[in-house]
């Protein structure tokens, strides 16, 4: 199989790796141009890109693809297959067409449960507890196309969007082996997604960041467990942002507001019952855990969060 890989995050890299070792010919890597960033404004390329490099494969780094340079490029590679693993541009209609197999796309969510930009953050955050892996044939749609692998497992729920990332980034990796066998013999089939429990994975805003302790002590700790370790929940405390990146709930029969820190050890009351931070992380500072935080940084009984 002559092969277009097309994916820019750590996501994609070890179904990329996958790929270069095997039997079939990455004939080009797409991946997002890289940008100039931090105080030296250094260039800054994408996993992907670093990846590719490492194998001496041939990289493309276009900023649009509608440009018509872009499309005649593609077609003068001829692939028998485009994979797509978290490329992050919207491949136009034109090139979806040239591919012999077409284009096949990685997706980690159950579809079509959570289309979109964030299918890992919106399942933990959302409280599910089973998700998928899916690779679907693309199509002019968000995530509407057939599927054609789908892996089914279940969640724990103190998972985070970190650990669940790098579950699905392994199992995505042997899954696109198998995919390709099938349409190496013919086997592949095409199966339609359900019209029902269509849900959309809208990217993460700024806005969600900042806990809302009026939840549920279960729906909050899924907020830390969505965001965690980045970009991070957080409450506002002296006007500080303080990040909680793990945390634990417990059941409580008292009555406080929400919001309120309850003990000396950052118990912070919730709609029903009570969130216990387990690690913490203050804005410039490491990650450290609640005992020796509140040892260099006192949060004294009876305050109330983010007022």
């Amino acid at each position: 199989m002559k092969i277009v890989f097309m994916g820019s995050p750590e996501f994609a890299c070890p179904t990329l790796e996958k790929l270069a070792n095997s039997n079939n010919e990455i004939i080009g890597i797409y991946t997002k141009a890289p940008k100039n960033s931090g105080r030296g404004m250094k260039e800054v390329k994408s996993a992907i890109h670093k990846l590719a490099q490492k194998f001496s494969l041939n990289i493309f780094v276009p900023k649009k693809l509608k440009d018509p340079d872009a499309l005649n490029q593609f077609r003068e590679l001829s692939p028998d297959i485009a994979i797509v693993a978290a490329y992050g541009l919207i491949i136009p209609k034109e090139f979806l067409e040239i591919p012999k197999f077409g284009f096949i796309n990685i997706h980690p969510s159950d579809l079509p449960r959570w289309r979109g930009a964030a299918p890992i953050q919106r399942t933990i955050m959302a409280g599910d507890n089973k998700t998928a892996i899916c690779i679907m044939r693309m199509d002019e749609g968000l995530d509407t196309g057939d599927v054609i692998l789908r892996k089914k497992f279940i969640l724990d729920n103190t998972l985070t969007a970190k650990e669940l990332h790098d579950k699905c980034s392994k199992l995505c990796a042997d899954m696109i082996l198998e995919a390709l066998k099938l349409f190496e013999t013919n086997k592949v089939i095409y199966r339609k997604q359900d019209s029902k429990g269509i849900t959309y994975a809208e990217k993460i805003s700024s806005q969600e960041e900042l806990l809302d302790f009026n939840l549920t002590a279960v729906e909050v700790n899924n907020v830390i467990r969505a965001l965690s370790p980045k970009p991070g929940a957080y409450f506002i405390y002296n006007n500080e942002i303080i990040k909680i990146i793990c945390a634990t709930t417990e059941e409580n029969n008292e009555k406080h507001e929400p919001g309120t820190v309850i003990d000396n050890n950052l118990s912070i009351a919730c709609k029903d019952s009570i969130l216990k931070p387990t690690l913490l992380q203050r804005q410039g500072r490491k990650m450290i855990y609640t005992d020796a935080f509140l040892r260099g940084f006192n949060i004294p009984i009876g305050t109330l969060l983010n007022s």
